[in-house]
Order: structure tokens, then C-alpha cells, then sequence
């Protein structure tokens, strides 16, 4: 009997648009809510990565944010700038998001530094997330597909890079990113899914980070 599996791993998916194409929205929206269908969990959890501290880190709560303002009926969001996901709780609340939420598909989002030519393209897929690779950091890996934003220009000084972004592109890709979510969700919700809605954990009493 062969001992080769390869026909039973994991199929790669990767797809990547800029932000300003003309279909962005309807394409990219369809590729995300296809990897939201083909997951065996009805339950869909966001987990936006970064911090305010640094305006190119800031797409994913930023993208956090925007979400949980737009009331969306199946995904759960964590990591946004009043509760960021970030280097140094990100382990810890991780753990806490898994506990709660122990079958569910999760969807993580980072900002990334990359080529010029890529610079305002958001890439969809089906692989985990590497958080804090760019800047030497071990973090946890995350997510069961990932959304990654190219804010800026990858290079010899990564960290001042990010620090010296402009947040107005930042801001644009977030309320691009939004609109993926809100397109699948708006889908999702035509085929009478299970509604979720966000709670948050990091506010209960007696836990703090």
C-alpha cells in the first residue's frame, strides 16, 4: 500500500485583488463566501489582527471596528481598537476565542507589507495566518483561511514602514475589506444560516489583560 497522501491534503487557495478593480467587491465577496460555505461549522468567527499603535498595523481593528458596527448576523468579530488582537495578547485571547468558540471556522485578518506593485491588494486564503513574521515575532498562527492587506512596501526597516503609513490608505482598504463581509453576510443570511451575533469576552468581570 503507497504511503503517499498527497491527494488528500489540503487543496491551496489563494486570490488577490487590489482594492480599486471594478469587481472587487462581487469577486472577492464570492470567494469568501464560498470558503465560509465549504466549512463543516455553521459557526463563522473574525479574528482582526493588529494594533493602533502603529497606523499600518492598524487594518485589522480598524476592520474590527467597522464590522461590529454594521450589526453583521453571522460572523463574530474579535479584534478592533477599543479591544485590539495585537502581539502581546494575542496568545492569551486566542485561547479565550477557542474556548468559546471551540468548533467554529475562523477567519483572520492582518495587514502585510509586500512588493509596490501589490501595495493596496487584499489577498484571500485558505491557509493559516503567520502573524508578526515580517517584524522576526513568534506568534501563533491563526485562523482556518485569512484575509491580508498589503499596506505598504516591504524593505530593510519594516517596523518604521508600518509606523509611517498613511492611515488614509489604511482606512480605504478597511472599508473595502468591509465590504467583503457585508456582501457574504447578506448571502448567507438569503440562505436562512443560523444567526450569530457578536459577544464580547475580555469584558467580564475579573478578566483584564
Amino acid at each position: 500500500m503507497s504511503t503517499n497522501l498527497w491527494p488528500f491534503k489540503k487543496r491551496v487557495f489563494s486570490q488577490r485583488m487590489h482594492i480599486d478593480e471594478q469587481d472587487f467587491t462581487e469577486e472577492l465577496g464570492n470567494a469568501l463566501l464560498s470558503q465560509c460555505q465549504r466549512s463543516s461549522s455553521k459557526e463563522l468567527v473574525v479574528a482582526c489582527i493588529g494594533t493602533d499603535r502603529s497606523t499600518g498595523d492598524a487594518l485589522g481593528p480598524i476592520l474590527g471596528s467597522m464590522l461590529i458596527e454594521q450589526n453583521l448576523h453571522h460572523f463574530t468579530v474579535y479584534g478592533t481598537l477599543a479591544e485590539p488582537l495585537h502581539a502581546v495578547n494575542l496568545e492569551t485571547r486566542l485561547g479565550i476565542i477557542h474556548l468559546a468558540h471551540p468548533n467554529a471556522f475562523l477567519i483572520a485578518v492582518d495587514a502585510c507589507l509586500g512588493r509596490q506593485v501589490n501595495v493596496g491588494s487584499i489577498t484571500l486564503s485558505n491557509r493559516t495566518l503567520k502573524p508578526g513574521v515580517a517584524m522576526g515575532k513568534t506568534l501563533p498562527e491563526v485562523g482556518d483561511c485569512s484575509l491580508t492587506g498589503v499596506v505598504n512596501v516591504a524593505g530593510l526597516m519594516d517596523f518604521h514602514t508600518l509606523q509611517s503609513t498613511r492611515l488614509h490608505e489604511v482606512m480605504c482598504m478597511a472599508e473595502k475589506m468591509s465590504t467583503l463581509f457585508t456582501f457574504a453576510d447578506r448571502h448567507l443570511q438569503q440562505e436562512q444560516v443560523p444567526l450569530k451575533k457578536h459577544t464580547s469576552l475580555f469584558k467580564k468581570k475579573g478578566m483584564s489583560f
